[in-house]
């Protein structure tokens, strides 16, 4: 357990008048105990939260990979919708495959997981996903995923990512082609030679 982890347990087992002197209004005492259950307890909003933050990443990735002036894309300010249907219109094989729904599905479920504690929206987000993972795995899950937010979660992001990784890998082999392409209708492109043939 973390120093950090410790520190939310101890906030959270505070007694009650101790909270009552440092929190006198009962309305936001209440509020505050809220704020901690929702800390200490929620394994499953943090790889949700935490695997969309490492698949925007791959996703971004991609997206720089495929264009000339990557430095550009942060200054587009492209929310992960945004960027989702962007990497979808790159792929040359994989626009219409079905992860790219999961994908948008875990979208969902991070936005409702940070814009509300509704516990309706997020077991609706939770299902969205969990029949567009069965769907992915031929309309079976495993017990241990079908049990658990976690553990179906985990197993939903390590799908995702090794999709993206492939869609990587497929704008990777177009970008050496382009490149390619580019070395013979732009020779003026070409870095000065410095010593010895150009290859």
């Amino acid at each position: 357990m973390t120093d950090e982890q410790k520190s939310i347990r101890q906030t959270n087992n505070l007694e009650t008048d101790k909270l009552e002197r440092i929190i006198p209004d009962k309305h936001q005492r209440d509020t505050f105990q809220r704020l901690l259950e929702h800390l200490d307890s929620d394994t499953a909003a943090m790889v949700a939260l935490k695997g969309h933050l490492v698949i925007e990443a791959k996703i971004t990735s991609a997206i720089e990979k495929f264009v000339f002036h990557p430095e550009y894309v942060d200054d587009a300010r492209l929310a992960f919708a945004q960027k989702l249907a962007f990497a979808r219109s790159l792929s040359l094989d994989e626009e219409k495959n079905s992860m790219w729904e999961l994908l948008s599905r875990l979208n969902r479920l991070r936005n409702t997981l940070s814009h509300s504690l509704d516990d309706a929206r997020r077991a609706g987000a939770m299902n969205a996903i969990k029949d567009a993972y069965r769907n992915e795995r031929n309309g079976r899950l495993e017990d241990w995923e079908e049990a658990n937010e976690t553990s179906l979660l985990l197993s939903v992001v390590s799908l995702c990512l090794g999709f993206l990784d492939g869609f990587e890998q497929e704008v990777e082999r177009f970008r050496e082609h382009v490149s390619l392409m580019d070395k013979i209708v732009n020779p003026h492109r070409r870095p000065a030679a410095t010593d010895g043939p150009q290859p």
